[in-house]
């Protein structure tokens, strides 16, 4: 997907604009650049300390050491496996600290609830700043797609899945998987509900805060490394953000959506989709190269331990 989207918007442009492209990305301040992954990796180190909180409430201490190294290998999993991090990071606690992995994969869950929750703040405050220019951009495209839509192929789809949920449901029976599964459910369950039964859940908010600031801060700062992008309102900012957020659920660490999705957004503020995709871009790598390097230390680290514990 990621690799159809980067061909279907760069052969759109001519060999002027993809050079002029190239020159934004080779000739920006890095200096913006450096700071932003610094943030980036604050907001990494926030997150494994706001880990503890959940996983101390059920009595299990693992060292900020251990979250780290999981929350590192388990970004660096979902870059090639979506969603495979999280099962990684679980299973990384696990086998260092005995935390069952139903329990462990509930606290996740439960810190990706109140990430959508944060996400979709962020999303309402976009919108509601941006005035009508975006809701007039997506009602506009939204006419377009539902004139263009075919009701029959529409039904014919929504009946595939509705079977194809009633063939699972009738399989799991058959097998007796339903009894494991309620049962390793009521483990992720008991880990969800640590958020709200923690002592120190507004210590858990501040860090979830903290987390967003530094998303939101180094995409901010980004946009001194690019002339002509520092000039764009806080709103084009805001949307660009929540465009990139969603981008990186689309496809594999947002690879080729996220600098698309970003240029289509600046584009509605008036920004050069040349000067847009640089941007997404610059920001895209620098993020993605954190999230490698900072995955393979973490890997290496997990290795040695291992090997530590085994001698």
């Amino acid at each position: 997907m990621g690799v159809f989207i980067i061909y279907y918007s760069y052969n759109q442009f001519t060999e002027d604009q993809i050079e002029e492209i190239r020159s934004y990305i080779l000739t920006a301040d890095y200096k913006w650049v450096f700071l932003s992954v610094f943030l980036a990796f604050l907001s990494h180190l926030s997150r494994a300390w706001r880990w503890n909180y959940m996983l101390q409430a059920m009595s299990y201490k693992p060292s900020f050491l251990t979250n780290i190294i999981a929350i590192g290998a388990g970004y660096a999993m979902n870059i090639f496996i979506p969603r495979s991090g999280e099962v990684a990071r679980a299973a990384i606690i696990n086998r260092s600290d005995q935390v069952p992995m139903d329990k462990a994969l509930g606290t996740i869950i439960a810190e990706r609830v109140l990430d959508v929750i944060m996400l979709l703040l962020i999303t309402a405050t976009a919108v509601l700043s941006a005035g009508n220019a975006i809701i007039d951009f997506f009602k506009n495209n939204l006419d377009s797609a539902f004139a263009k839509a075919d009701t029959s192929k529409l039904l014919l789809y929504l009946g595939i899945v509705i079977l194809l949920v009633v063939l699972l449901i009738f399989i799991a029976k058959k097998v007796q998987l339903l009894g494991k599964i309620k049962g390793f459910l009521h483990g992720m369950k008991e880990g969800f509900m640590t958020i709200w039964t923690m002592k120190k859940k507004w210590l858990y908010l501040l860090h979830t805060l903290f987390i967003w600031g530094m998303y939101v801060t180094m995409f901010y700062v980004t946009i001194y490394a690019i002339p002509g992008i520092a000039s764009m309102p806080v709103s084009a900012i805001l949307c660009a953000f929540v465009a990139g957020s969603f981008a990186v659920a689309f496809t594999n660490g947002g690879f080729g959506a996220y600098p698309y999705f970003i240029a289509q957004v600046l584009l509605i503020f008036g920004i050069e989709e040349t000067l847009g995709s640089s941007f997404g871009w610059l920001l895209w790598l620098s993020q993605t190269s954190l999230v490698l390097v900072y995955g393979l230390v973490s890997l290496v680290l997990l290795a040695l331990r291992g090997s530590l514990s085994r001698n």
